[in-house]
């Protein structure tokens, strides 16, 4: 097995309800080497005395003293990340344990592709529904006509192609910052 460093990259802003799930389900993973690195945007819950029951090593911890937004913790995560790969993690959301392990063979295999990301289910309020978004990369390209095809908190980014092609998330993309980022970096 590849032991290449990878960084799961989580924002985090009043999500006590969700994160020690989505917590666990990141440390639980097969694939075990990784930097955890948890951004807290300015929340204002017990969302961080929850991860910080957690003792493991590989969770790093930035702080912010007010809410900067989503946007912000996404490209500062960028910047502060330290692996070859980054893992995208919602506080809400929970990985399978074989998640980072798939991605990173697939990108591994795969050394063009600079993003990948799976099909999801939703669940909560009793209602659970699968969203298997397009494969292929002909499919996703049209997709983006109509809507984002790459759910976000499944993404696995190679950090040398963002950082290469001065990929970063967009200020002025607020609430679309995902697709912003896809249609602009289909060119590469």
């Amino acid at each position: 097995m590849n032991n290449r460093l990878v960084t799961v990259l989580m924002p985090v802003y009043n999500s006590e309800k969700y994160v020690k799930e989505a917590v666990k389900s990141i440390l639980n993973q097969t694939y075990k080497n990784f930097e955890f690195l948890i951004i807290d945007d300015g929340s204002i819950d017990r969302g961080i005395e929850i991860i910080k029951e957690y003792s493991d090593t590989r969770i790093k911890i930035i702080k912010h003293n007010k809410n900067k937004g989503l946007i912000s913790s996404l490209n500062e995560g960028i910047k502060e990340t330290n692996g070859d790969y980054i893992i995208r993690m919602d506080s809400d959301d929970i990985s399978l344990p074989h998640r980072i392990e798939k991605q990173i063979a697939y990108l591994d295999k795969n050394p063009k592709v600079g993003i990948c990301g799976s099909w999801i289910r939703t669940f909560g309020n009793s209602i659970e529904k699968e969203w298997k978004p397009a494969t292929k990369y002909e499919e996703i390209k049209c997709r983006l006509i109509f809507d984002s095809p790459i759910a976000h908190p499944s993404v696995a980014l190679r950090k040398s192609k963002l950082l290469l092609h001065n990929l970063w998330y967009d200020e002025k993309a607020k609430n679309i910052e995902d697709y912003d980022l896809w249609v602009r970096a289909l060119d590469y």
